[in-house]
């Protein structure tokens, strides 16, 4: 396949399929490759989050997911953890309705995650909450919908290893302690 020609969300999901283990997402037509791999801290955060959750959401109505697809309008980004619901169709390569969407900072990722998924991510009307978290600070932006239905135009600023963050969505009532998450990293 041509690096430049652009291409439509089934041929990505093909090409995406044919080669587990390599990573790419899909920007407005272009496959884009990430990097792989991550830090230790980034992969203990992302594991400590969707623990967590795991034990607090029911496993039969919705599944915690790493490294899933979230097809948005434009895009087929692979978030570190997705909500979505357990009635997804088997073998799909990208949920077009998550309910909660994690993403953890690393350098390769951090423009995107801040500047560009939030517009993506909260278009989604399955959304409920958009959560960015530092790799080696106890820190998390959060976007939430409110009760009118919206999100904000700005996400709220958790910092320091005694929050919680409670999150409460159509699909779950979450409590993340920031010192169990950050445990030995900060």
């Amino acid at each position: 396949m041509n690096a430049f020609a652009k291409v439509d969300k089934a041929a990505f999901l093909r090409f995406a399929a044919a080669r587990a283990g390599e990573r790419y997402e899909f920007v407005r037509g272009r496959i884009v490759q990430q990097m792989t791999g991550g830090t230790r801290e980034h992969g203990a955060v992302a594991r400590r989050i969707t623990r967590m959750i795991e034990d607090q959401i029911d496993s039969t109505q919705w599944w915690v997911l790493n490294e899933r697809g979230v097809s948005t309008s434009e895009t087929v980004r692979y978030a570190d953890i997705v909500v979505e619901p357990a009635d997804e169709p088997r073998g799909s390569l990208a949920t077009m309705r998550p309910a909660l969407i994690v993403e953890v900072l690393s350098p390769s990722t951090s423009a995107a995650d801040l500047d560009q998924k939030p517009a993506e991510y909260l278009a989604l009307a399955s959304l409920d909450a958009y959560v960015i978290a530092s790799q080696d600070e106890a820190a998390m932006l959060v976007y939430e919908r409110g009760a009118d239905g919206t999100f904000p135009a700005r996400p709220r600023e958790i910092e320091g290893a005694g929050e919680i963050i409670s999150l409460k969505g159509r699909a779950f009532d979450l409590t993340l302690a920031l010192s169990e998450i950050y445990r030995g990293i900060v």
